[in-house]
Parts: structure tokens; C-alpha cells; sequence
């Protein structure tokens, strides 16, 4: 079964230095679908220390559970953040995008 419209739960707001978690659910993908994240349109990848666009943030990534965990927070995570769901069925959904300040 093709994964539905995942929802991105992500924080309005967030305290720099502090920890905060994003998470994307999706309840019909059969394989459970794997999640990933994107910043501005841009995909983050699983390790931040590999991009010259992330590499200033803190924060880990799990494809399985889609969470996203900065830890600490920065002023350079502020963005619009969405997440994707996809299996190996069907079109890869992809959420609504909340703005993290």
C-alpha cells in the first residue's frame, strides 16, 4: 500500500541552545514507509557534517521513525521544514510545511 499524506509535527518556535523534536507520522504505507526531511526545499541528509548546507546544525535523523532531533537548536535551523514518506508501492507523499523560527 502507497504511504498517505504524512503529517510534519514540528515546533512554531524553538529556543536556541535547547532541543527540539520533529516528527513525521503516516498511518496506510504497507511496507512502513521510510521518511525524509527537507529545509527550504532541500533535502537534509542523514548526517549534517556532509553538506556544506547543513553542516552548521546540530541534529540527527532517523528515516525509520522520521524523527528529526536538533540538539542544540541554532538560529540557522529557522526555515520551512517538510517531511516525505515513501515505500517501494506507489508516489512518494510528501506533508504540508510548517515554518521552525
Amino acid at each position: 500500500v502507497p504511504p498517505s499524506k504524512p503529517v510534519a509535527h514540528v515546533p512554531t518556535s524553538a529556543t536556541i541552545g535547547s532541543k527540539a523534536v520533529l516528527r513525521c507520522t503516516e498511518t496506510d504505507g504497507s511496507p512502513p514507509p521510510t521518511f525524509r526531511w527537507y529545509r527550504d526545499s532541500m533535502v537534509m541528509p542523514t548526517d549534517p557534517k556532509t553538506s556544506l548546507t547543513f553542516r552548521n546544525s546540530s541534529y540527527t535523523l532517523d528515516s525509520t521513525t522520521g524523527e528529526l532531533t536538533f540538539d542544540p537548536v541554532s538560529s540557522f535551523d529557522t526555515g520551512d521544514y517538510f517531511c516525505e514518506a515513501s515505500n517501494n508501492v506507489g508516489t512518494a507523499q510528501k506533508s504540508d510545511v510548517v515554518r521552525m523560527e
